[in-house]
């Protein structure tokens, strides 16, 4: 299937204020030349500890329509090459260029936690209703976000960008290109805390993305957070006034009722703006719950058929690394246990969310419950205590084992009963051939923990003795 064209040659030489020779179009855009697929844009950042002007030519050797570069040296086609001032400045101004001939309606979504799976099921469900372009995997900072509004077809009817952050002032500028039609906070807790005094500093970095919000434009909180008071203050400071919220507060507008949550999922039943609904999200777990309401939230303030979203919301499953749920074949082939990878990203909350899920699970007969649970990073001075302390809810929530990966969860390992103490090491790969050599089957094996300490390392190589059955992809 041949792909659109999302630039041709002059375009993008109009947008960037760069210069090209040449005739091509692109229908995609690449800054990792590992990644490059035939008809891409190759555009050359440069970083600390990079400079992708070294692998340019190497990005059309793998079938780069042009490249976008302030330094043409070593290039052997000078027809496939769009010079420019500053390829960072050039890609904003290229994300600007995007935006700016879109008509799309678009959400913008930041949080501490649950931002990519919001994301992606806001994505599934407004993609059954017309076509919908989204950020890819988490291109959610200063250099994911132009990308995603650089390569927002021009015919898109929906857009669903996210909006991370580490330190103050990052979300404004990026959210100002974005010019959303909705601003969706999923929730605020200590994330980052590393970089802030503490959480209502967080609370007030994330509100930022009301910024670039329209003043006709929607702006959806979660209602059970505790900094929703102060969001919706800050909202309205900036003159926003049609706001919304979501959770288990009567007097949400996207209210949850009750929840029964099971091994493949979660059935609902909740009001959206004055409308009861059932329906089932492919999700299991109580996050999953309250974010669907988020999602419901953000399709009613857009304009779209919420009726249609929520019974398209039990197609929607986890993403890989937030909960994916996959049937993988034990190492020695003599049967098979449930591998639940939540590997990506860690921090108190999500970990909190994650043990829920697997204490909700049910193991076949014989089978057990085990936590593998790496460091969680960026938590600043309280991150040894809040090591430790995840033992008072692997123990009340009967946890039967859990792997400390990491220096960090030496201090979970020192306060976990003996009973359930599987033991601490130092690194993922450490961690591999124990956890292998002591699954049985009917286990449940939730693996969780900051992507720097490398779990998904303990993920693919569960997988690689063969995995058995796995939701598909969205």
């Amino acid at each position: 299937m041949t792909k659109a064209v999302l630039w041709t040659a002059q375009d993008a030489q109009t947008a960037t204020g760069g210069k090209t020779s040449g005739d091509w179009t692109v229908s995609g855009i690449s800054i990792d030349s590992h990644k490059v697929t035939k008809g891409d844009l190759f555009i050359a950042l440069k970083g600390p500890n990079f400079d992708g002007h070294t692998f340019a030519q190497a990005a059309l050797d793998a079938g780069a329509s042009a490249v976008m570069v302030d330094d043409a040296t070593g290039i052997t086609d000078p027809d496939k090459i769009l010079l420019v001032d500053d390829t960072m400045a050039a890609l904003n101004r290229l994300g600007d260029a995007g935006r700016a001939r879109s008509n799309a309606k678009i959400v913008a979504i930041t949080g501490s936690v649950g931002k990519t799976g919001t994301k992606e099921a806001l994505k599934y469900v407004l993609s059954q209703q017309g076509k919908t372009h989204a950020s890819p995997a988490s291109f959610n900072n200063h250099w994911g976000v132009p990308i995603s509004l650089a390569t927002l077809p021009v015919d898109a009817q929906y857009g669903v960008l996210e909006i991370g952050m580490n330190h103050p002032g990052e979300i404004s500028p990026l959210v100002k290109m974005v010019k959303p039609s909705v601003a969706m906070i999923t929730t605020v807790v200590g994330a980052h805390t590393e970089y802030f005094k503490d959480e209502a500093e967080i609370a007030m970095a994330k509100a930022e993305i009301f910024d670039g919000l329209d003043k006709n434009g929607a702006v959806i909180l979660n209602r059970d957070n505790l900094h929703y008071f102060a969001l919706a203050r800050r909202a309205k400071e900036l003159g926003l006034t049609d706001i919304k919220s979501f959770g288990t507060d009567a007097v949400a507008n996207y209210r949850l009722f009750e929840a029964n949550i099971v091994n493949d999922g979660s059935a609902v039943r909740a009001r959206i703006d004055g409308h009861e609904l059932e329906y089932f999200i492919g999700c299991p777990g109580e996050h999953w719950v309250v974010n669907s309401l988020a999602v419901l939230g953000c399709v009613a303030a857009i304009g779209a058929d919420v009726e249609r979203a929520a019974r398209d919301l039990a197609d929607v499953t986890p993403p890989a690394g937030r909960g994916e749920t996959s049937t993988v074949k034990l190492p020695s082939g003599n049967g098979t246990f449930t591998l639940i990878d939540d590997a990506y990203n860690a921090n108190p909350t999500s970990m909190m969310a994650g043990i829920k899920v697997l204490a909700q699970s049910k193991p076949a007969e014989g089978g057990r419950k085990i936590a593998v649970l790496g460091d969680m990073r960026e938590l600043g001075d309280d991150a040894v205590k809040m090591h430790a302390d995840l033992h008072h809810p692997l123990t009340s929530l009967a946890i039967d084992r859990v792997y400390c990966v990491g220096p960090l969860m030496a201090e979970l390992d020192k306060t976990l009963p003996d009973a359930i103490n599987a033991g601490h090491f130092e690194t993922a790969d450490a961690a591999i051939a124990p956890i292998k050599a002591d699954l049985k089957p009917g286990d449940v094996v939730l693996i969780k923990g900051s992507l720097g300490i490398y779990v998904s390392k303990i993920v693919s190589a569960l997988k690689s003795g063969g995995v058995v059955d796995k939701p598909a992809p969205q």
